[in-house]
């Protein structure tokens, strides 16, 4: 009988080359090949704990073992199934002393059918045995030992929490997705963290809530205020900017003056005409003394042309001053730094919305315009008064698209329903919700994006 080479502690190396192995089973077959050539083995295999019994993934046998590939499906799994139920090493023949307490009938069973002595290590890779490695020898070699044992426990156990890495790392996905169904349950289910279980229910209740509590649902977009009443006030002639009495945002009356234009020119236009009539009603005067009828006749028709463009004059000096046509704001036309610009007739010089009514632009999104009507209800959210919200009801639907940021709009005209605080004014921003009906809280969430869906999937198809 030959005595066994001395055991080498656990190599690093072979660490190192199962980590660097693409699979758990080319990991096993490594760690089968290198342990049994170290302490002599015959043959040895490794199996899973799946299902309630051991199932083989790798196997290697030596070329001088005798072929029992009849008897190792059955019997040999039995075995297995024997060291991970009990959680302990088994051999047969026995190696400690204590190996009455232990149920080893099958190694018994295994070793006498095969003529071989019968080790089976536990893979501990958890809180429970995850599988298991046997080894075989044949009944000429030396007997095993207690050392000899320690050291393939030892080989073992530093091993098998990397092979099981690689198993679970090459697992599918929905292998992963039932693992952590499975820890969650187990979570919920541990008697030590009642909160889970109370807050579980009370999140179902909320989701209840949500999917079948109608709830007012609300569609809008950005609005913004403007007067129901808007005038701009043009240049009435060609000239300059004399002097500029608001910027905009002032409050102004009605009749107040705004801005004037240089009126020299037109008082010059005004004494040409003037002198120009007198000198015509002198020779009327003239043409009667001399009995000149051709004169006489043709000098009252100059005195009217010459009344009716100082007529155009003196209106044209009264429109110089540019006068607010109601109460209102000022919203744009800063003048203040254009003082002596030169202007021509009909320019826009200065915009006056009024205050005794406003009116609302909400801009709606495409996908959520069809849902609107006229006579619908909401209310606004300004940037300014973010506390307060102003009631308002939609009054017409602008039936044509706007690009806005790169999507399209439509504007939805709303107007005030209730009293109108005094800080509001034209110009003023915010957000704006009207009211479209009832539905489920949940509903109003998951709807957008199931129309864009439907939407993408229509596209697609067709």
């Amino acid at each position: 009988m030959s005595s066994r080479p001395p055991l080498a502690p656990v190599n690093p190396v072979l660490l190192a080359e199962l980590a660097a192995c693409s699979s758990a089973r080319e990991g096993a077959l490594l760690l089968l090949s290198t342990l049994a050539t170290q302490v002599g083995a015959r043959r040895a295999c490794l199996a899973w704990w799946h299902q309630g019994h051991a199932v083989t993934d790798a196997q290697w046998t030596s070329t001088d073992a005798p072929d029992t590939a009849a008897l190792l499906p059955t019997q040999l799994g039995a075995a297995l199934d024997e060291a991970i139920d009990q959680g302990m090493t088994l051999s047969w023949p026995p190696v400690l002393t204590d190996h009455d307490q232990w149920v080893t009938l099958a190694h018994r069973t295994l070793a006498q059918r095969l003529d071989c002595a019968v080790l089976s290590v536990p893979l501990p890779a958890g809180p429970t045995p995850t599988g298991a490695v046997c080894l075989e020898w044949s009944r000429g070699q030396p007997p095993l030992t207690p050392a000899l044992q320690q050291f393939i426990e030892a080989t073992v156990a530093q091993c098998a929490p990397l092979l099981a890495l690689q198993r679970r790392a090459h697992r599918p996905w929905h292998w992963h997705l039932r693992q952590a169904g499975r820890h969650r349950w187990r979570d919920l289910t541990n008697p030590e963290h009642p909160w889970r279980r109370r807050g579980l229910a009370l999140a179902a209740l909320a989701l209840a809530v949500a999917a079948l509590l109608p709830l007012p649902d609300r569609i809008g977009g950005r609005g913004r205020i403007e007067g129901a009443e808007q005038r701009v006030l043009v240049a009435p002639s060609d000239g300059f900017i004399k002097a500029t009495h608001v910027h905009p945002g002032d409050r102004v009356k009605a009749g107040q003056v705004l801005a004037d234009l240089a009126e020299q020119d037109l008082k010059l236009e005004h004494d040409k005409w003037a002198s120009q009539m007198a000198q015509h009603e002198n020779s009327y005067a003239g043409a009667m003394t001399r009995a000149d009828r051709a004169d006489a006749a043709m000098s009252p028709a100059k005195v009217q042309e010459a009344q009716a463009q100082l007529a155009l004059v003196d209106q044209q000096l009264q429109r110089s001053q540019l006068s607010a046509p109601f109460d209102g704001v000022v919203i744009q036309g800063d003048l203040s730094q254009s003082i002596g610009a030169p202007v021509r007739q009909g320019d826009a010089l200065l915009t006056v919305a009024s205050t005794r009514q406003y009116r609302v632009i909400i801009e709606v999104d495409e996908t959520e315009v069809g849902k609107l009507q006229p006579g619908q209800t909401g209310v606004l959210a300004l940037s300014a008064l973010p506390w307060d919200t102003l009631a308002l009801r939609v009054v017409r639907i602008t039936p044509l698209a706007q690009a806005r940021e790169g999507r399209n709009v439509f504007e939805v005209q709303a107007e005030f329903t209730g009293t109108v605080p005094p800080e509001v004014r034209p110009g003023l921003m915010g957000q704006a919700k009207v009211v479209v009906g009832q539905r489920p809280w949940l509903w109003t969430l998951v709807r957008p994006l199931l129309e864009r869906a439907r939407l993408g999937l229509w596209s697609w198809w067709g």
